[in-house]
Formats: structure tokens, sequence, C-alpha cells
């Protein structure tokens, strides 16, 4: 009982108290505040903590305490842009991350990707502000996960309404039936964002990748074989920090290699190991990268030249 009360009052104050400045306080002044606050080692403990194990897998230094510091930064950030959009809106959250874009990338609906290295909702705004009409694939909470304390799970459905209001619409995209409603918000339009960094599960279908130290790793292929078949570009978003200054942007690119499933997963495989390579401290997954290095019971590897199928109608799940 007693570690689960230390437990709510921890995330109350990594979650709530500590970002929630940024509904109120300039932001140049929460940056600078979140960057002193994330010496501590009282600030997101348990993230830290299971970071560790992920990093031993992925051949980084357990120990590294400005690893320890950044991966707090960056979650601060994170946590102070949904109050950030509650207090001043969308528009002054977009202000705190500029779009830059690279080589030339229309107005026009598709699919974009995005990595899992957090800082997602100031890019919906900065989307948002640049034209576009965005969805975003999330995945739901029709209950408590495992090991969840009522704090955190609260600021998750909390986050969840800020990512809708921020899209500007009433709701979002979430899993379950996901295919069928990606087609028909590229259809009416809309720029819609989901991640390509998904891990494996039982009974999907995954394709092979690479990882650091050129390790074989699979993500899920359900949305890219999805992206081969839907019309209009396809787009991929990078969110970069400056940890001098904790200036950030969203970069958005175009994707070339659409013709066949080997093609794109080469190249947005490309743009996560730049992404990687250039600030790993974001990336969401450090508690568990394992488990993308291997494929589950019942999953099956697409080939290269694979596309949509109907198996890939009950895949939905996987999109995040």
């Amino acid at each position: 009982m007693l570690f689960k009360i230390k437990r709510e009052l921890r995330d109350l104050v990594s979650l709530w108290l500590v970002p929630g400045i940024a509904a109120v306080l300039p932001w140049s002044w929460c940056v600078r505040i979140f960057a002193r606050l994330a010496h501590s080692k009282l600030l997101m403990r348990e993230e830290v903590g299971g970071s560790r194990g992920g990093r031993v897998t992925l051949g980084f230094d357990p120990d590294d305490p400005e690893f320890d510091w950044r991966f707090r930064f960056g979650f601060l950030l994170e946590h102070a842009d949904v109050f950030r959009a509650l207090g001043r809106g969308w528009k002054a959250l977009a202000r705190t991350m500029p779009l830059e874009r690279n080589g030339e990338t229309g107005m026009e609906p598709g699919l974009c990707f995005f990595f899992n290295f957090n800082q997602g909702l100031a890019a919906l705004a900065s989307l948002r502000a640049a034209g576009f009409r965005s969805d975003m694939v999330y995945r739901g909470l029709p209950a408590r996960p495992p090991g969840f304390g009522w704090v955190r799970y609260a600021y998750m459905h909390f986050r969840i309404r800020m990512v809708t209001a921020v899209c500007g619409k009433d709701t979002g995209i979430a899993t379950g039936g996901a295919h069928a409603r990606i087609i028909q918000s590229v259809a009416a339009g809309r720029l819609v964002l989901v991640a390509a960094d998904s891990p494996p599960r039982p009974g999907t279908g995954v394709t092979p990748v690479r990882y650091p130290g050129d390790r074989q790793a699979y993500w899920r292929s359900g949305v890219l074989k999805l992206a081969l078949d839907l019309p209009g570009p396809k787009r991929c978003i990078e969110v970069k920090v400056d940890w001098k200054t904790g200036e950030r942007c969203v970069q958005l690119y175009e994707i070339r290699s659409t013709q066949t499933l080997g093609g794109l997963v080469a190249e947005v495989n490309g743009l996560f190991l730049d992404a990687f390579a250039r600030q790993p401290e974001l990336w969401f997954y450090w508690p568990a990268p394992q488990g993308f290095l291997i494929i589950p019971p019942g999953a099956r590897v697409d080939s290269a030249d694979a596309r949509l199928d109907a198996n890939d109608a009950t895949e939905s799940d996987s999109l995040e």
C-alpha cells in the first residue's frame, strides 16, 4: 500500500504539478525550469529506471547521467505540451515547435508516419498551424493498464482529449477498425499520422528492419502495407530537440520509395535510424526494446513486395 501511495505521489508531481506550470508561465521560463529540474532523481523515477535495462539491450551505458538528464528533460517537455495547449491554446503550443519542410512537400492529404520519440502533441499543433487538417491514430484506453496508478491513468485520458482538441476534431482515430477509418480520413482530405515503429504482436504481419548496432528487428507491417494502397503523397515527420537551448522543431519529409513494401520500409527505417542516432534519449520504448528483436508467436514475416490483404483487416489493433 505504501508503495502505491508513493507511486501516485511521484506521478502527481512528474505528470501534473511540474509540467502544469506550462499552462501559465512563459514557455522560455518553463524550458529553463525543466532543464534544472531534470537533474532531480525524484522525477520520472520509474521511467528512468525502466530505461536502464533497455539501454543494456541496445549497447548503451545504463548509468549515464547525461542520458538520464536528457531523458527526464524530454519527458517534461512532452508532458508540458498538454498543459500548454490547455492553458494557452494550440496556436501557442505550435509556436514552441516550428515546422520545417525538407524538399517539396505540398498540402495534399495522405498518410504521414512518425516515430515514438515523444513531443507529438506540439508536432500536431505545428502541422495544424501550417494548414494541415490532421488526425492521429492512437491506442484507446478502455481500462487501466496493469501496473498503472490512477493518477497516471487520469493523465493518459487527459492527454488523449488534448490530442483531439489540438487536431481540431471531436475524435481522433482510436485503434480497433483503424484501417477503415484511415482510408476514410484520407479520402476526406486529412493528413493521418501513425507510428511506423510499432512493436510486433502475436498474430500480426511483421517486416524486418535494422536497429542500432545493426541488430535485426521487426515492425508491424499492416499500416506500412496500407500506405502503399492509399492515394496522395506519403510523408514522415521527425521532432528534434536542441539539448543546449531546449528549442524544438519538427521536420516534414516526403517519402519517395512507395512502390514496394521493401522500398518503403528501407526509407522509413533509414529515417528512424538517423533520428535515433541524433537523440536516442527521446525514444519511448526504452523500457522494452527487446520486444522489437523477436517474432512473437503466430506472427508472419511479410515479403518485400507484399501488399495489403484480407488478413490485415484483423490487425487494426496493432496501430498506435
